[in-house]
């Protein structure tokens, strides 16, 4: 009796999820909310908003013995701040960059596989969004009120190649979960150039889901 109850009940929570699909055999789509930064904030902290974009990726799960097909959506916005290096205008001075990933789980089953990264598996994730980095050290952390609670960042010294010179930069990560979706936020700016406040600042104006 058991037994022929048991995937009874795994389509029963299925269906009150919202996955009927898994049921059907239809691709179930998982979308997080988009992750942005507020515009009192930019108008403060001199940053723009630069591209929004969405990527689709695809999981198989097997759920009650049948194999189904999971689209998961991820939100991402680039920000940047122009400025002058060296003496010359520069069009991308700083670089802020904000994922969002929904964290899905399905019968038990995560389907994203960052919600359980560590700071240096997540940096090796998102280092195409922020351009090539080498020699990448931890600095230190210090702790940062964002999307309603105080959140760990992770400061980094690395060096990338800008003009076909080496040029010494600064990386700050934050990885939390908030409201169903993992929320990534990175910053790379030059080492000489102090923009650590501006930084923090982006991190509390984030606006995600209900916030």
């Amino acid at each position: 009796m058991v037994r022929r109850l048991l995937p009874v009940a795994v389509a029963f929570l299925l269906v009150t999820s919202g996955c009927v699909g898994l049921i059907t055999g239809e691709t179930v789509t998982f979308e997080a909310s988009p992750a942005t930064v507020s515009d009192s904030t930019l108008d403060s902290t001199g940053y723009e908003l630069q591209n929004a974009t969405q990527t689709n990726v695809t999981r198989d799960v097997s759920v009650a013995g049948q194999d189904r097909t999971v689209r998961l959506v991820t939100e991402r916005r680039q920000y940047t701040r122009s400025g002058s290096l060296l003496g010359v205008e520069v069009v991308e001075l700083s670089r802020f960059v904000v994922v969002s990933i929904p964290s899905a789980t399905v019968a038990g089953q995560t389907l994203n596989p960052a919600s359980d990264w560590a700071n240096r598996r997540v940096l090796e994730a998102v280092r195409g969004q922020t351009g090539s980095i080498d020699d990448v050290e931890l600095a230190g952390n210090r702790t940062v009120r964002a999307l309603g609670a105080d959140r760990r960042v992770s400061e980094y010294t690395g060096t990338t190649e800008v003009a076909g010179q080496s040029l010494d930069v600064r990386i700050h990560l934050v990885s939390f979960q908030h409201e169903g979706d993992i929320v990534i936020g990175v910053a790379v700016h030059p080492e000489t150039v102090d923009e650590a406040d501006a930084v923090d600042d982006l991190l509390s104006g984030l606006r995600h889901g209900g916030d």
